[in-house]
């Protein structure tokens, strides 16, 4: 395998703080142009405008033949499109035929790295990749993202724990990639279900997984349940949470079955913000709820707090100072949550790393040697 390099860095690209991050994001993970990208991020306003400036980027990348661009950008035009429409569904598809058709040279048919296999489960399947590493695997780890995850967009951090001489095996779970799309699996909180089939199907003990995002929440609920599991990292974790100034009155209302209430103050908040009317219907598709109510009654078992005194793991927290999407202070009441573990280590690496985003998307070299390098501290152990 190739050494592998990573952007480093943060950029402002767009003056609203979601759109922003998604652009960085188009950089530090699918081999975006942070040129054009600076060029263009400007235009963006609204969804009709993301879809179409990415949807352009991805044609100007293809006419010059960057396949990895060109993947990337038209991945990243789906992620605000609505959900589960023949436009988005369209979207999604052209950038994984762009993918699979130019970088067939990763793959075990043409002597790459990475098996590309199928786990069924439930009514569908799970895309899994395993990668094995060029010598002696060390062991294997078991990687996952979050709410909005896509197998192909970790390509290189995956190739990169295999060049650390771990077998990978990564999978896109129920509410995830082709499982949601392809198979119509939606989120589950029981993430040992999926976590135990692709264990079943590899017949893997002595695991580590990294979950990232929320998934760094379902991993270590997996953990909790299944102990073929010995190890954990939880990247980013990203709480099931709901907004600070109504947190109170909507578990007030959750927990009276009050659904008009909740429909009355969400219909308020969508109208006055757009990118809150998306994440809901993001949320309604990933999660199969039928509305904003169903959703939030659901998203309350994606916690840990039952079952957190059986994570008896080693465990990495990783964080992250001035994330978007998650209450720097709540990871105090993780940790709290914690108190059974083998060992626990938590790390936070700010701006002068450039670590400070959610998921440390401004220097994700660092965080996959800071991974390794704990990984192969505990297996010395």
């Amino acid at each position: 395998m190739s050494v592998l390099t990573f952007p480093t860095g943060t950029y402002h690209f767009n003056d609203h703080p979601l759109f922003d991050f998604q652009l960085n994001r188009v950089v530090m993970w699918n081999h975006g142009d942070p040129t054009e990208i600076q060029a263009r991020g400007g235009e963006i306003t609204d969804f009709p405008s993301w879809e179409r400036v990415l949807k352009e980027l991805s044609a100007q990348a293809e006419a010059r033949e960057d396949w990895a661009a060109a993947a990337g950008y038209l991945r990243m035009a789906e992620f605000f499109m609505a959900p589960d429409t023949p436009e988005c569904h369209a979207a999604y598809d052209r950038a994984r035929e762009i993918f699979y058709t130019h970088f067939t040279y990763l793959f075990a048919e043409q002597g790459g790295p990475i098996h590309r296999e199928e786990v069924p489960y439930a009514d569908g399947v799970l895309p899994c990749w395993r990668i094995v590493p060029t010598d002696t695997s060390k062991g294997a780890i078991l990687f996952h993202g979050g709410n909005d995850s896509l197998l192909e967009e970790f390509t290189d951090a995956l190739l990169y724990l295999a060049q650390g001489g771990y077998t990978v095996l990564a999978f896109e779970g129920p509410g995830q990639g082709a499982a949601l799309r392809k198979s119509g699996l939606t989120f589950t909180p029981e993430w040992e279900k999926p976590v135990g089939a692709v264990l079943d199907h590899y017949g893997a003990e002595d695991v580590t997984i990294i979950g990232v995002s929320l998934g760094g929440e379902l991993c270590m609920r997996a953990a909790a349940m299944e102990p073929r599991i010995r190890r954990v990292v939880s990247w980013s974790v990203l709480m099931a949470d709901k907004p600070a100034e109504i947190r109170a009155k909507l578990e007030h209302w959750l927990d009276e079955n009050n659904r008009d209430a909740i429909l009355d103050l969400y219909a308020g908040l969508a109208e006055r913000e757009p990118l809150f009317r998306w994440s809901i219907q993001h949320s309604n598709y990933a999660y199969g709820t039928s509305d904003v109510y169903e959703y939030l009654q659901k998203a309350r078992a994606f916690t840990i707090e039952p079952v957190a005194e059986r994570i008896t793991q080693d465990v990495l927290l990783l964080s992250a100072r001035e994330d978007l999407l998650v209450d720097f202070a709540l990871y105090k009441q993780e940790i709290d949550l914690l108190k059974n573990t083998r060992s626990l280590e938590f790390a936070a690496p700010g701006r002068a790393l450039n670590g400070q985003a959610h998921c440390n998307m401004g220097n994700t070299k660092y965080m996959l040697d800071l991974i390794l390098n704990w990984n192969d501290r505990m297996l010395e152990r």
